[in-house]
């Protein structure tokens, strides 16, 4: 039955991706606008969006019923939509579909059905509703202005770090995508962002000011201090304007620490008495957001990353460098339509070792064959292995210290073979 109605909803892929926001409002009016029905914080960015994601989550959790919604998923489709620690089930998945099919082929006939992402996103807004979710963390796909997500008005909009990726349909220069990322702030609503760049401080305080909207910067409104980390752990004392909260974190990469301040920065300006620094602090240390610097095995050391474009690969070698301090085997597949290049031109500073493969994705998984002929002038040990679990048991077999990268597609893939788990909190 959830097979059938996957396989449904993965066929309005067809539509592909529509950046407009009518279809999904007039999905939602039809179900009386479930979105309306819960409070919510918008997150939006080029990379870390999702770390930030689970972070609100776990903290507004601690005193609310909340829920989160992200994507694309690792494993399984029901990762998107988290309400209290559980996974939302196929039932509900297979009555929403049978529920809502004959409208959406009707719409079909008349303009466009909706996308999948449209009706994904309708399905979590009418899910948290159902759920009586007082809180729920929603997660941006693409863009921020006309992505589905944005029919929401949240307490507080929080963008991440800004970079090039899909620049082909949201601009060129930084500052028009940070317009389009801009475009969750709403009217008389605080606004977080982390992103440093001129370009992207000034569109944002821009945009700010428009809406009447507060902003916090947080080089301006974070100090941190006590910095300490290793393979497993990462911790320090971070200071805002209104406390100082002691930070004890199993996501270790260094990156994490802005995606920190981004979410506690932002929980501080819903002015909610209910939730106190020991929430904070408690929801921070569950928190875990898999594939961003996860540790899935120690002996061998296997270090799992889901980065797919420049900025995240750089994030990701800082990372590496300071804290495993060794240089690893990579085992790198990636998509069509990224920038495989510069990625790999990243990358190779800190290995000059790697195995090419192939992500699980049939449509845009690039050959790593086609990769090798790139990837030649920056490595000098070159292995390609088209099948990823066979790539990974090499891997596993030649060396004592691997790093797996790339796509989420072949992250993905390799967790659900080692059977690594995909929650976003610390499930013992």
């Amino acid at each position: 039955m959830i097979e059938e109605t996957l396989n449904y909803l993965y066929n309005l892929k067809r539509e592909g991706i529509k950046l407009n926001l009518d279809a999904t409002r007039d999905f939602a009016d039809r179900l009386n606008n479930p979105q309306n029905n819960f409070k919510s914080i918008h997150i939006a960015g080029t990379n870390g969006k999702g770390s930030i994601s689970s972070y609100t989550y776990n903290i507004l959790r601690q005193k609310y019923n909340t829920g989160l919604y992200t994507s694309p998923h690792l494993i399984d489709f029901n990762e998107r939509f988290i309400f209290n620690r559980e996974m939302i089930s196929n039932e509900y998945i297979a009555n929403f579909i049978n529920e809502n099919k004959k409208y959406i082929e009707e719409l079909g006939i008349e303009k466009r059905n909706p996308t999948f992402f449209e009706t994904t996103t309708v399905m979590a807004f009418k899910y948290f509703s159902d759920k009586k979710a007082d809180y729920a963390s929603i997660e941006v796909g693409l863009g921020g202005r006309l992505d589905s997500t944005n029919i929401i008005n949240p307490e507080v909009s929080i963008i991440g770090q800004i970079g090039y990726e899909h620049y082909q349909r949201l601009g060129c220069s930084l500052t028009s995508i940070a317009y389009e990322k801009g475009g969750i702030i709403k009217e008389n609503k605080p606004a977080v962002l982390l992103d440093n760049k001129p370009e992207v401080v000034k569109e944002i305080k821009k945009l700010s000011e428009i809406r009447n909207s507060k902003l916090i910067l947080i080089d301006n409104y974070c100090r941190v201090s006590n910095l300490d980390y290793n393979i497993s752990n990462l911790s320090f004392t971070l200071k805002t304007e209104y406390n100082e909260y002691d930070i004890n974190t199993a996501n270790s990469g260094l990156f994490q620490i802005k995606n920190i301040e981004a979410a506690i920065s932002a929980i501080e300006t819903l002015n909610e008495n209910k939730i106190n620094k020991k929430d904070i602090e408690k929801g921070i240390n569950e928190s875990r957001w898999p594939a961003r610097f996860e540790v899935v095995s120690t002996d061998p050391l296997i270090i799992m990353d889901s980065s797919h474009n420049p900025p995240a690969a750089n994030a990701l070698v800082r990372s590496f460098k300071e804290i495993v301090n060794k240089k690893p085997l990579l085992l790198i597949g990636m998509l069509s339509d990224k920038d495989f290049f510069s990625y790999l031109s990243i990358m190779s500073n800190l290995s000059d070792s790697i195995i090419l493969t192939r992500p699980d994705e049939p449509e845009r998984s690039m050959d790593p064959y086609e990769i090798k002929k790139y990837a030649n002038g920056l490595f000098k040990n070159i292995t390609v292995i088209d099948d990823p679990i066979k790539a990974y048991d090499y891997a596993v077999k030649n060396s004592s210290c691997i790093l797996v990268t790339g796509s989420m597609y072949l992250v993905g893939l390799l967790k659900k073979y080692i059977k690594s788990p995909v929650m976003p909190f610390d499930i013992n």
